[in-house]
């Protein structure tokens, strides 16, 4: 991974993470409409774009405004590794306080920035974009709205649109969080569980000017296993035990159902064999209730073991992002 720095992080205030693969056309534009709501800011900002292994002129575009552009950081993977592991490089290497992340396909609005870090001043840790008015092909929005309703059941994080990538984020709460796979739209879900507040707003949504949707009908089937594993760890991560402890009762009522059968078998006199059948059941079944057992507590001498700090976020959700209003006042 290739990275370049363009100014100092004192003061650092803002930064905005957009991961780009293969957007050459949109880019620039981009980054003027970027410029021209963030030349009102009158705190430090900066702009870190994460090229995800492009292999059209992505690449080219972004070294040329990065003359002209001091506020513009930037970083290249070697290969398209995906969305999320763009985001986290980009949070890997941001030095706002806040960081906020949108897409590079110019279907977020940079001018719904300056609303979101309003309402993050009112003193939440993450605000979520939601596409009301959403511009793509029915065969995107009806999987992303089932999708959304699962995830907000499934969670008890309640948003109508995960997959908006334009959000807000207090960056120390961000970047306690462990990621991996396709989990970008899953940020909110697992910053709850470091006690963050999340908020939603409307926010504008274009539809796409250059070049074509980078989803296919696969990306459905990601989404459900990502629901799994993100509820496997938002419930039981800090407590393996309970999960396997669930995992086992179907273990344990099948070994009880066999058991008495079994007992009822030796009483009544049974046709020969099935006492032993329904021992042998029962017997099994317990083995795989212990097994359960043994492995949650191994999980819990593993998590005991293990650092789970981005699993605590001390004190952040007691302090409103004042640096805004802050500075008016110093203006002033």
């Amino acid at each position: 991974m290739e990275s370049t720095t363009a100014m100092n992080d004192a003061g650092m205030y803002l930064s905005i993470v957009v991961p780009l693969f293969d957007e050459e056309e949109s880019v620039a534009l981009l980054l003027d409409r970027l410029q021209e709501v963030c030349c009102d800011f009158d705190f430090n900002w900066e702009v870190i774009l994460v090229d995800d292994g492009s292999t059209d002129k992505t690449w080219a575009v972004v070294e040329e405004r990065k003359q002209a552009m001091p506020e513009l950081r930037a970083i290249k993977l070697r290969c398209n590794c995906g969305q999320t592991a763009a985001m986290v490089a980009g949070f890997d290497h941001s030095r706002g306080q806040i960081i906020v992340t949108l897409d590079g396909d110019l279907q977020n609005d940079p001018a719904d920035i300056p609303v979101l870090l309003a309402k993050l001043d009112e003193g939440f840790d993450i605000v979520s974009g939601w596409r009301k008015d959403r511009h793509d092909h029915w065969s995107r929005v009806l999987p992303s709205r089932i999708a959304n309703s699962l995830i907000s059941l499934t969670t008890g994080v309640y948003l109508h649109d995960y997959g908006c990538s334009l959000k807000a984020y207090r960056a120390d709460c961000i970047r306690k969080i462990d990621c991996y796979g396709e989990m970008h739209r899953f940020f909110p879900a697992l910053a709850s569980m470091t006690g963050a507040h999340v908020a939603e707003l409307p926010v504008r949504h274009h539809s796409r000017q250059f070049g074509t949707s980078k989803y296919g009908l696969n990306r459905i089937f990601k989404v459900f296993s990502d629901i799994f594993a993100i509820n496997l760890i938002i419930r039981f991560s800090a407590a393996p035990l309970k999960g396997f402890v669930l995992c086992g009762l179907p273990f344990a009522l099948l070994a009880a159902a066999l058991c008495s059968l079994a007992l009822a078998a030796w009483g009544f006199d049974w046709t020969e064999g099935k006492a032993m059948f329904f021992s042998v059941g029962s017997a099994i079944s317990l083995l795989g209730l212990l097994l359960m057992l043994s492995l949650g507590i191994l999980g819990e001498l593993t998590v005991a073991l293990s650092d789970l700090s981005h699993t605590r976020l001390i004190s952040v959700t007691s302090r409103k992002t004042s640096v805004v209003s802050a500075r008016h006042e110093e203006a002033k």
